[in-house]
C-alpha cells in the first residue's frame, strides 16, 4: 500500500476578467489557507491565464504552478466561475495522480461559455497528498516545431509501464495567451510501455504564436487519487 501521509493543502485564488471586448486576466497572488500555511507557501503560483477556445464554445482558466513542497504529490483542483453577486455559475474539476518535487505543472478548468456568460471572477482550490507514484524522472520529452503546430515526443526510460505522459501547453503571442492544448502520450489508451517512445502533435487550432509554456506529468500504473 502506498504511503498517503501528506497533509491536505488548500490554496484559494481568483482573477477578475473583463467581458467587454473578450477576456483579459490580471495576475493573481494565491492566498494561503491557515490550515497548512507552511506547505501552502511552497506551492508557487507562477502565472494564470483566461483563454477562450477560439470557437466560442468554452473558456479555459489555466494555472501554472511549481511544486516546492520537497515531496512528490497528487493534486486535485476545483475551479468555479462566479457572477457579480458571488453566485457559482459553474464548477469543474482537474487532477494529477503525481507531480514531482520541484516540478512545474498546469491545472485548468474548462467552462462552457453558455454557462459563464455573466462570470466576473474565477476561483480555485487545490487539495494535495503525498504520493510515491510519481514517474516524472523516468520520462524524457522533446519538441519539434512543425509549421503552426508542435510535435511532442516522449520516451519511457523505465522498465515498467506507466499511465502515459500528460502534456499541457499555453501558446503565447507577444507575451499574451492565444490558445491552450492538452494531450496524453501513450501506446494504447493510457498505457505507456517501458522503453517505448511515442509522439503527438498539438496546437492544430492555436493559430499564430511565437512562444509557448509546456509542462508534463507522469504517474505509475497504480491509480492513487481518492479525493
Amino acid at each position: 500500500m502506498k504511503k498517503r501521509i501528506f497533509s491536505t493543502l488548500l490554496i484559494l485564488g481568483f482573477s477578475l476578467i473583463l467581458l467587454a471586448s473578450g477576456l483579459s486576466v490580471s495576475t493573481v497572488n494565491a492566498s494561503a489557507s491557515d490550515f497548512s500555511a507552511k506547505d501552502n507557501k511552497n506551492i508557487q503560483i507562477d502565472s494564470e491565464y483566461v483563454i477562450p477556445d477560439g470557437f466560442g464554445y468554452s473558456t479555459y482558466y489555466v494555472v501554472v504552478a511549481t511544486n516546492n513542497t520537497g515531496k512528490d504529490i497528487s493534486i486535485n483542483a476545483d475551479f468555479v466561475a462566479l457572477n457579480e453577486a458571488g453566485e457559482v455559475l459553474a464548477k469543474v474539476n482537474d487532477y494529477f495522480d503525481a507531480v514531482g518535487r520541484g516540478q512545474q505543472f498546469m491545472l485548468y478548468g474548462k467552462f462552457l461559455n453558455k454557462q459563464i456568460k455573466n462570470a466576473v471572477k474565477y476561483q480555485y482550490v487545490f487539495n494535495t497528498s503525498e504520493t510515491e507514484n510519481c514517474t516524472y524522472n523516468s520520462v524524457n520529452v522533446g519538441t519539434t516545431r512543425i509549421g503552426e503546430c508542435i510535435e511532442v515526443s516522449a520516451t519511457n526510460y523505465s522498465e515498467k509501464d506507466i499511465q502515459g505522459v500528460g502534456i499541457r501547453t499555453v501558446f503565447l503571442k507577444k507575451g499574451k495567451p492565444v490558445a491552450f492544448d492538452t494531450v496524453n502520450i501513450a501506446d494504447t489508451g493510457y498505457v505507456f510501455h517501458g522503453g517505448s517512445t511515442n509522439s503527438q502533435v498539438i496546437g492544430y487550432n492555436a493559430g499564430t504564436f511565437d512562444d509557448y509554456i509546456m509542462t508534463y506529468t507522469s504517474a505509475g500504473n497504480e491509480v492513487v487519487s481518492d479525493f
